[in-house]
């Protein structure tokens, strides 16, 4: 009789260590790793095997198709944005982002969180100068950040956070060549929207995810997301310590003009995160054996875990 009564103490105070546990903040909610590792995988497989994703390829247009589909099938809402781009004197191209929305639970100004879908139309940084003309495949540079954010829409699906949160998947970052001046054009297509509607309307914050698959990732903080937008840094810093991302450096490293500059120069507070030493930049061997699945998990789980705190 002892004996019960011990193991039935047991269990009643093993069963108040469950509740309490499970109570505290992001216990209950932890994110299934086998679960979303796969699913962003598999995005990422995909991607790749569409091919070179520069504007007009066949590649790009299937691109379009995926990530208007996930909306459907994942956001409350989704709206395209086209804009044209003036590619010479006598010639354009259309081009459009595409944005996933999700309404939150609370309401008030939108988390934008966004990458770059389309992938380098030259390889000129190859070594083999006849490969400087080709499109680059792009698994990690275009490919590893659209990947995230179409795993993050089936997770915000199924797990909204406070705020919501605007999926943009930005056309033209990498389109033109070196001194032409085209690039980042959908964020800047898309800030430049911004000014005609009301701030309050603005972007409470902007992060963009970009190159985050390299097998060897190493996360700086970008000198432009430090001046504009530091508490938020501090915040995605604060939880991959505690997830234990050793990819996210403390240290500063590197100005980067990417996706997020056209919303700091706004004074919207905007944040990069990005793995600038990646060895394959805008090479015919930036390819899916370049990525980590683990890695790219692990800033999925990173952003994930930061926007539910805001």
């Amino acid at each position: 009789m002892k004996q019960f009564r011990q193991i039935r103490n047991f269990i009643v105070v093993g069963s108040m260590v469950f509740v309490l546990f499970g109570s505290l903040p992001g216990f209950a909610s932890s994110i299934d790793s086998k679960k979303y590792s796969r699913v962003i995988w598999n995005y990422l497989e995909t991607l790749c095997a569409y091919g070179p994703r520069n504007p007009g390829s066949e590649g790009y247009r299937e691109t379009l198709a995926l990530i208007r589909r996930v909306g459907a099938n994942y956001a409350d809402q989704v709206v395209e944005h086209p804009f044209s781009v003036r590619t010479s004197k006598s010639s354009s191209m259309d081009m459009v982002n595409l944005e996933l929305r999700f309404n939150g639970t609370e309401g008030g100004a939108p988390i934008l969180i966004g990458a770059h879908f389309d992938t380098r139309p030259f390889a000129e940084e190859d070594l083999n100068p006849e490969n400087w003309s080709a499109p680059i495949l792009g698994a990690n540079d275009g490919g590893s950040g659209t990947a995230v954010l179409l795993g993050l829409a089936q997770y915000l699906s199924q797990h909204p956070v406070a705020r919501p949160v605007h999926l943009v998947f930005f056309d033209g970052e990498d389109f033109g060549g070196k001194d032409s001046g085209l690039k980042l054009l959908g964020s800047t297509f898309y800030a430049q929207q911004l000014i005609q509607v009301e701030k309050e309307k603005w972007p409470y914050w902007v992060l963009v995810i970009d190159m985050v698959g390299d097998k060897d990732l190493q996360i700086f903080k970008e000198t432009f997301s430090l001046k504009g937008s530091s508490s938020f840094l501090d915040k995605i810093y604060d939880v991959a310590r505690g997830q234990g991302a050793q990819s996210f450096k403390e240290s500063v490293k590197y100005t980067i003009y990417d996706d997020h500059y056209p919303f700091h120069r706004m004074g919207i507070p905007s944040t990069v995160l990005i793995d600038f030493d990646y060895p394959y930049w805008h090479t015919l061997a930036d390819t899916l054996d370049k990525c980590s699945i683990e890695n790219m998990f692990s800033v999925f789980s990173v952003v994930a875990k930061t926007i539910e705190g805001l």
